[in-house]
């Protein structure tokens, strides 16, 4: 903010970009700790491409501030410029090609601001972590300015106020006590490994085994990750009966992660055997619909597999599901669950538990599936429901509606979560949805330059 506001807007513009670089670059290294092996020399491209793009949203931050400074009022300056960082994020957070990774929201649902989600969600989180800050740049331009320092002074205590009204009026706080056993299952198999000719057998004997291990905790649902049975389940019929039985066997709904073949092209999807509607047999599918651009699949026209290294890109295509809640539970699919808008519109099923399936071995240990977690619980808060993750080598857990993790296993290695889940819990923001706080965000700053506009005009 203090630099920002120092220069030009133009020369902010261009700063504020390089910091965005600098800051999508370091965030995205994890890009390519296992994929970087598939396109080796062009590795840095996993990491740098994505930034060169998500930076605009620094640059449009850092020129919409610096033009605040010059024409709004004084007071107001800081409030447009975390405005418009925050109406930056959630535009960049959006679509079919929208990357909403290292996000503020996200990091800050582990700090003392957690109550504030459940009332504006992860864009709200934001904009408050920004205009903290942002009061504070803006004061330290000019310290001996008094309305400045009304301004530091009426945000960080308004913050404080909101915060502490946010916790005492949340409803998650008061949540019912759960009453259904669910579980989640981690096989701990190295990406290296799953993708190798024993990855197949080995997930089959590992997760089979683990499962079977759960029948004296009489779970209602048992979860998988995300594709651990790498082969596609429509064409082997053997393997769906197999899990069917399984599921009978432990009489629980089991929601298993692998590929599926419509007849077009390969999808990732979850399939559901739910032994009191079909013994034998799958009883449903849920297909991933949001798939993670140049990754499961390459946008744009077909030549483009041609350029290098693009036939290492997956060939998924996304699903379409006319049903996305099954027996009180939504599933998410790995990149879904950091999309605030796409768990919001599951709300309309009104499910009770989220069901997030998860393949962070891609990540290795480094930082990855940390954040990633961490949008489990922002989607846990936000919606005021329960939410039961597994990830192929963690971190799998249940979260409970005020964020908590009842469960929670280390990154790396097998572990079986077993907890209960109950009600939901929802605030304001389940009802609400991101939508109504990317407008107060425009119209935030449309009202920071729009109200001088009409004082200098009537002057």
């Amino acid at each position: 903010m203090w630099s920002w506001c120092s220069l030009e807007p133009r020369a902010a513009a261009l700063v504020g970009y390089a910091s965005g670089l600098v800051f999508f670059t370091l965030g995205f290294s994890w890009f390519g700790e296992t994929a970087g092996a598939l396109v080796g020399p062009a590795a840095p491209i996993l990491d740098i491409g994505p930034a060169l793009a998500e930076a605009l949203a620094f640059a449009f931050a850092a020129y919409v501030a610096s033009v605040a400074a010059r024409r709004c009022d004084v007071r107001a300056v800081p409030f447009v410029a975390a405005a418009a960082f925050a109406l930056g994020e959630q535009l960049r957070s959006s679509s079919a090609l929208g990357v909403p990774l290292e996000q503020v929201g996200i990091t800050m649902i582990d700090s003392p601001l957690r109550p504030l989600a459940a009332f504006a969600g992860g864009y709200g989180l934001t904009f408050v972590t920004v205009l903290l800050g942002a009061a504070l740049g803006w004061w330290l331009l000019s310290p001996r300015d008094g309305r400045r320092v009304r301004v530091l002074v009426a945000v960080w205590v308004g913050v404080f106020v909101c915060t502490a009204l946010a916790w005492a009026l949340w409803p998650a706080r008061h949540y019912a006590p759960p009453h259904r056993r669910v579980a989640a299952v981690q096989g701990g198999i190295a990406q290296s490994v799953k993708r190798s000719d024993t990855g197949l057998g080995l997930a089959l004997a590992r997760y089979t085994t683990m499962t079977s291990a759960l029948r004296a905790q009489h779970p209602s649902l048992v979860l998988w990750p995300e594709t651990v049975i790498t082969t596609d389940l429509r064409q082997n019929a053997s393997l769906r009966e197999r899990f069917a039985r399984l599921a009978a066997d432990l009489d629980t709904t089991l929601w298993a992660g692998g590929f599926w073949d419509d007849g077009v092209r390969l999808q990732n999807a979850l399939l559901i055997f739910d032994p009191h509607v079909n013994a034998r047999e799958v009883s449903a599918v849920y297909v991933k619909e949001q798939l993670v651009p140049f990754a499961e699949y390459l946008p744009g026209p077909a030549w483009m597999r041609k350029l290098p290294y693009a036939d290492q890109i997956g060939g998924f295509m996304p699903g379409h599901n006319a049903r996305e809640s099954y027996a009180g539970a939504t599933p998410l699919i790995c990149w879904e669950s950091v999309f605030g808008d796409m768990a919001h519109d599951r709300l309309r099923e009104d499910p009770s538990l989220f069901l997030i399936a998860t393949d962070d071995a891609w990540f290795g240990t480094t930082e990855g599936p940390y954040e990633h977690a961490q949008a489990a619980t922002l989607r846990a808060v936000e919606t005021g429901r329960w939410v039961l993750r597994a990830a192929a080598t963690g971190v799998s857990g249940i979260v409970a509606p005020d964020g908590t993790w009842t469960q929670r296993t280390a990154l790396g290695g097998e572990a079986v979560v077993v907890g209960d889940v109950g009600a939901p819990a929802p605030g304001p923001f389940a009802r609400l949805g991101p939508l109504p706080v990317g407008f107060a965000m425009a119209l935030i700053v449309g009202l920071g330059f729009a109200v001088p506009a009409l004082r200098r005009r009537r002057a």
